[in-house]
């Protein structure tokens, strides 16, 4: 698998062009064999995966195989499989390039597109306007030859696109909803459909016409069909990790190490015994760019994430590890969105652990690529100041931290707080107590919350080089009342032998008519 001739395929996803410009294609013909030709079931599939982690390439390599075009796949598994490579007419939609900024464009431009696919086959649809009309007329012509095949991508675009605009979200959900039920009364024509988006619609609020769509999204089956295996890398891209080690001044075991710590960690089943997997692109762009870096997460802006972690007042609260039942994660209602789902089926979160027992699912970011990124972007999005600004008062106050200096810290923190817009801030302790949490660890502190001692839990710890320094919070209360708590449950104590600083800080939030003010007090042992 090592040839050296081939190039990689960063910002491809026609399967042709990696066959015909010579280009890496990681093998995942088998997977699509065992799903397409499962004796026990229809083949009418759901998937939903992050952006840029595959979904394109698995349709065009859908297409591919459908149209019988067996040569392209010579060199891969279904290639030398018993699969006979009968010839299907395929429709391909792609909503990611259909427009739907209003519902009138949305519908007049799904016609265009289904008009193109039939002047592909020649049919003629010139007198129907209406997208349902269209795609009947269409695979009933298709029909007559053999079964078609249906294949959507980024079906759930001019939905999640308008996530702040229910109106036009209401009116294209409609004709989405319309155009579904169309394709379930075609039931009988078609040979397999596919449709892939980033997030998963609950069937009320889309899919309510296709009730016979058999949701994969999280199927042990389809595990590894998105993303690479560590088993994969080796396979297919030796050559170019081996040039990225001597670019970056490490062995080639170093080198794979980076790449599990920035790219890997991504799983979509409830199977722990199943393989985690490096985000795609990422691998291709770091091999390519010879550097290791935020790819994945710089191809894409999350706004309408952080419009709803606003809207929700929740966006500065999002801990490490998030509990959710494995009935929240699978779908939602577009009119009740829960964050930590779509935290999920967007990417930024993923799964670290199931609980069999309770179907309960422990979620996480999934690698130092997601985890630096979504937090440094949050941090900007919600005090409305520049990278360059965050970067500058960051470094002050971890400079400060490590030097101890709390007046500088406390300055610095202050500088911070008073660029997040008072109707953001939330009038509870926890909330800031999660704030300085969440700033600590982007920063690289590595804070413990909740911390557990003989007489208590206190509220965040901190541990550099020389010095370990212990927060407890108050809200509308007293920095000093704060720190007497540190003090009187010994929080300290189980710090005595560590042979550093220790040094208590309290600090109460005062939240008065919407003006948020901090004061600190401290005591060195």
């Amino acid at each position: 698998m090592h040839d050296t001739r081939k190039q990689l395929g960063l910002n491809c996803s026609i399967f042709e062009n990696f066959i015909k410009k010579n280009r890496i294609y990681v093998d995942k013909t088998r997977i699509i064999y065992d799903l397409i030709t499962a004796r026990d079931k229809e083949h009418f599939y759901f998937i939903s995966r992050p952006r840029r982690f595959g979904k394109s390439l698995f349709i065009s390599t859908l297409k591919e195989i459908f149209a019988g075009r067996k040569e392209l796949f010579a060199e891969y598994w279904i290639g030398g499989s018993s699969y006979d490579w009968p010839q299907h007419p395929v429709i391909h939609l792609d909503f990611g390039g259909i427009a739907h900024r209003t519902a009138e464009q949305f519908e007049s431009t799904l016609c265009l597109e289904l008009q193109r696919v039939a002047k592909i086959y020649g049919i003629n649809t010139s007198a129907i306007v209406e997208p349902g009309g269209l795609l009947k007329e269409i695979v009933d012509q298709l029909a007559l030859k053999n079964k078609v095949v249906l294949l959507v991508d980024e079906y759930d675009k001019p939905l999640v696109d308008h996530i702040n605009n229910p109106a036009i979200i209401e009116e294209n959900r409609i004709i989405l909803n319309n155009f579904y039920t169309t394709v379930k009364s075609l039931e009988a024509s078609w040979r397999a459909i596919f449709i892939t988006g980033v997030s998963k619609f609950s069937r009320t609020s889309l899919f309510s016409g296709l009730n016979n769509l058999q949701e994969l999204s999280l199927d042990s089956q389809i595990a590894e069909l998105f993303g690479y295996t560590y088993e994969e890398l080796i396979a297919y891209f030796l050559p170019q990790i081996d040039n990225l080690a001597n670019h970056v001044g490490k062995t080639r075991q170093e080198t794979l190490d980076s790449m599990k710590v920035w790219y890997d960690g991504y799983r979509f089943c409830d199977d722990m015994h199943k393989q985690q997997m490096y985000s795609p692109l990422s691998v291709v762009a770091c091999l390519n760019g010879k550097r290791f870096a935020n790819y994945w997460f710089n191809t894409g802006n999350p706004g309408f994430l952080i419009a709803l972690l606003r809207l929700k007042g929740i966006g500065l609260e999002i801990h490490d590890v998030i509990k959710v039942s494995i009935k929240s994660l699978n779908a939602f209602d577009i009119s009740n969105i829960p964050i930590y789902t779509l935290l999920f089926q967007t990417g930024y979160l993923t799964i670290v652990d199931y609980d069999t027992k309770t179907e309960v699912f422990t979620l996480d970011y999934p690698n130092q690529e997601v985890r630096e990124s979504f937090k440094d972007y949050i941090m900007q999005a919600f005090s409305y100041a520049t990278p360059e600004v965050i970067e500058m008062e960051l470094i002050q106050i971890r400079s400060a931290l490590i030097s101890r200096d709390f007046d500088t810290f406390c300055l610095a923190v202050k500088t911070l707080f008073a660029g997040i817009p008072h109707n953001l801030h939330i009038a509870r302790e926890a909330y800031y107590h999660s704030l300085f949490h969440f700033m600590f660890d982007l920063i690289g502190m590595r804070p413990k919350s909740e911390e557990a001692s003989s007489r208590g839990e206190s509220d965040l710890v901190l541990e550099t080089e020389d010095s370990v320094i212990i927060f407890e919070f108050k809200f509308n209360q007293s920095a000093t009342k704060a720190l007497d708590q540190i003090i009187q449950k010994k929080y300290h104590e189980k710090y005595m032998l560590r042979n550093k600083i220790i040094v208590l800080v309290g600090i109460d939030v005062a939240f008065k008519d919407k003006e948020v003010t901090f004061d600190w007090a401290e005591k060195r042992i």
